[in-house]
């Protein structure tokens, strides 16, 4: 049997359930979730070793109208996820808003090569929501196959796998075996912290939250992080600290726990919370922090 590799980006709206698929199908936790908006920032590749084949997964941030300097480097890191990739999986949902994917797909429509329509959390809909879905969406954009999958429980992500294994072209693995993401240990870190704040801080503070690891040193037996969460505004200082530092002590405690879990080992985290002000508008700190901006 021939060998299948490729490049496949999972694309959407916020909210659809790209990052869970994404964590479900290569089996552990490479890209953060939440329930709000625009959690992803940047494009992850999640690699999936199959005995028959290597499929690199690309999660994307949510399609979205920029209203900042971040907002425009999410945007750009969406295009720059199309270049060069053999499939397409064009996710959604049966709740709210399907009919907003119209104006996004619009955008890929000269996208040549195969594009999969993927309606996740499929035990939200009936069979005759989602074939109205698909029919719908299909008037607009040529699907080679559509599919109701729930990443949360993985029911369908087999057989969707299979059809992307199809698609695929014939070739050798662009990864060794073992490597499941092109994610760094510092950026791992940084966005298990992100995410536990987005879990316990609530209304806008935490689209103005950046974490910065400054030092990651593993000792053997323990590893010692030093990490910074930029905010906004001092008033968003206040609030991540917390009254008596508790709301900081819950963020590091449930992140120390997160990452023990994933490296295997004791971990000693240390956070400081600073604030820079307007970072999301302003370009030349975005640029000091990896995110490639004009």
């Amino acid at each position: 049997m021939s060998f299948k590799s490729g490049f496949v980006t999972i694309l959407g709206r916020p909210n659809v359930g790209k990052s869970t698929f994404l964590n479900k199908v290569v089996g552990q936790k490479v890209a953060i979730v939440s329930p709000k908006p625009q959690t992803t920032r940047k494009s992850i590749k999640g690699i999936l070793n199959r005995p028959d084949s290597q499929i690199i997964f690309v999660d994307t941030p949510g399609l979205h109208d920029p209203v900042d300097s971040l907002g425009e480097f999410m945007i750009k890191e969406i295009q720059e996820a199309l270049e060069g990739i053999d499939l397409l999986l064009y996710m959604t949902t049966p709740e709210e808003g399907w009919k907003e994917d119209v104006r996004y797909l619009e955008q890929i429509k000269n996208f040549t090569n195969p594009k999969f329509l993927v309606i996740n959390k499929k035990d939200l809909a009936t069979e005759e929501k989602i074939m109205e879905i698909v029919g719908f969406l299909s008037r607009h954009t040529p699907f080679a196959e559509s599919m109701a999958i729930s990443a949360l429980t993985g029911e369908g992500v087999s057989e969707l796998l299979e059809k992307v294994v199809n698609y695929l072209p014939e070739g050798e693995p662009y990864y060794e075996p073992g490597i499941v993401s092109d994610v760094y240990e510092r950026e791992i870190v940084a966005e298990i912290i992100r995410e536990k704040i987005w879990w316990n801080v609530h209304q806008e503070v935490p689209y103005g939250v950046e974490v910065r690891v400054e030092e990651f040193k593993d000792r053997g037996e323990v590893i010692y992080i030093q990490a910074t969460i930029y905010v906004e505004r001092d008033s968003h200082k206040k609030i991540i600290i917390g009254e008596g530092g508790r709301m900081i002590k819950k963020i590091g405690q449930e992140a120390r726990e997160e990452i023990e879990y994933n490296w295997g080992k004791k971990v000693y985290l240390d956070l400081w919370v600073k604030t820079e002000k307007s970072w999301r508008k302003r370009p030349e700190v975005l640029r000091r922090w990896g995110y490639k901006v004009k």
